[in-house]
């Protein structure tokens, strides 16, 4: 027997009720979306998203961006910890805990002054609270003015005796006021409250090493790259005590586990550069040269390295390339280290008239500089080699007779 089937109706059956439920939404759909014409607000497309099973996108609580924000400060990544921490202060402007956390990141990102605006904010708040006291007494210390962190920090203890990162700030500031004791002082009785705080072990090797107690202040390093490990400045401040203990292979292996941390971080490329070279690898040491100015192209120190290595090697073409683009980001402190072995890479590639011309500068900066004996004589020997070579005597640019 064929059965016939009316293709209009769905081929199962709605249960009565619900095809009653499913009527009473879309009247109710119907009615919410009629009232929304008169009435256009957030609640009417709040009930209907509701009802429709739908949801909008929570706008994060500024306590989880603070959370948020204190993870990424802790893995070391500053400016996405500044972004959500003033998203966090937008809404709560008076928040301390905010102000003081968002304070500690701009002074990790060298904006000191900011950092002691808002010390002075959270003052402003609250006069007893010691968190503004401790910010700005690490404003003043990072920003080179240590003398004026010390008494502030001092003030911010005689409130709470016990906020440990302001015994991190004296003893550095101590330190650098060339108050040695007073620094040692300082962490040992930070320490002596709480032996767990990254910043304060870090504290404590810099007044170590300060003092020449290399060990210790390794050890108290090492402390403070197991309380914080994704800090990269304490892995290269241990780093540079390893090298300076010689023990070149420990320096090596922690530079490579920054690298494993940030695989584009020219600093470690360029200190590694720096230890090959020392221990007399240099093929390698001009790889890692030419990768951290692959990756940062602006660092002056990184160029001059780099021309340093092809000028040894006698590759003047590449030497005068990088000793071109180390005086064109120079930040004062290779202008005439540059600029003086700019002008011989020129003449050792055949252009006697600019190599001419920069040694005479270079030896002007360098009088004015009162430059040590060795620079002062390189650049004379420069001179001498140009004005007494014939391929560089033609009628179109012969040098001016050097003149002592």
């Amino acid at each position: 027997m064929k059965i016939s089937r009316d293709y209009t109706q769905p081929f199962f059956r709605q249960p009565k009720r619900h095809r009653v439920r499913s009527i009473l939404i879309a009247s109710l759909l119907g009615l919410l979306l009629g009232l929304a014409v008169v009435w256009q607000g957030d609640a009417v497309d709040r009930i209907i998203q509701t009802v429709a099973g739908l949801s909008a996108t929570p706008t994060p609580q500024p306590r989880e961006l603070a959370a948020r924000a204190s993870a990424l400060f802790h893995a070391g990544d500053f400016t996405d910890a500044e972004a959500l921490l003033s998203r966090a202060i937008a809404d709560r402007p008076g928040e301390i805990a905010y102000l003081y956390a968002h304070g500690r990141v701009l002074i990790e990102l060298d904006r000191a002054d900011e950092a002691l605006a808002l010390g002075d904010a959270i003052t402003d708040i609250d006069a007893r609270a010691v968190q503004g006291y401790a910010l700005k007494a690490a404003a003043h210390t990072w920003s080179g003015q240590p003398g004026a962190a010390i008494p502030i920090a001092l003030s911010g203890l005689e409130l709470n005796p016990r906020f440990v990162p302001l015994y991190a700030t004296l003893a550095r500031a101590y330190v650098n006021s060339q108050r040695w004791a007073d620094g040692l002082e300082a962490a040992e009785r930070g320490l002596s409250i709480s032996g767990d705080d990254a910043d304060l072990n870090r504290a404590y090797a810099y007044a170590l090493s300060s003092v020449g107690e290399y060990s210790g202040a390794i050890t108290h390093l090492q402390r403070a790259i197991e309380l914080r490990p994704a800090y990269l400045p304490t892995h290269f401040e241990l780093a540079g005590l390893y090298l300076a203990q010689d023990e070149d292979q420990s320096a090596i292996d922690l530079y490579d586990h920054i690298l494993a941390i940030d695989p584009r971080n020219a600093g470690a490329m360029l200190r590694l550069c720096l230890v090959y070279r020392k221990i007399g690898e240099f093929a390698r040491a001009l790889g890692f040269c030419e990768d951290s100015v692959t990756n940062d192209p602006s660092a002056p120190d990184a160029q001059f390295q780099l021309a340093m290595l092809y000028y040894r090697e006698r590759r003047f073409e590449r030497s005068r390339a990088a000793f071109q683009q180390c005086l064109e980001h120079d930040d004062g402190r290779y202008n005439l280290s540059c600029r003086y072995r700019l002008g011989l890479s020129h003449y050792y590639t055949g252009d006697c008239t600019i190599g001419w011309t920069l040694l005479r500068d270079s030896l002007d900066l360098a009088r004015a500089e009162a430059a040590d004996e060795t620079t002062l004589s390189n650049i004379l020997q420069g001179l001498d080699a140009i004005e007494s070579d014939p391929t560089c005597i033609d009628d179109a640019a012969q040098p001016v007779s050097f003149q002592d």
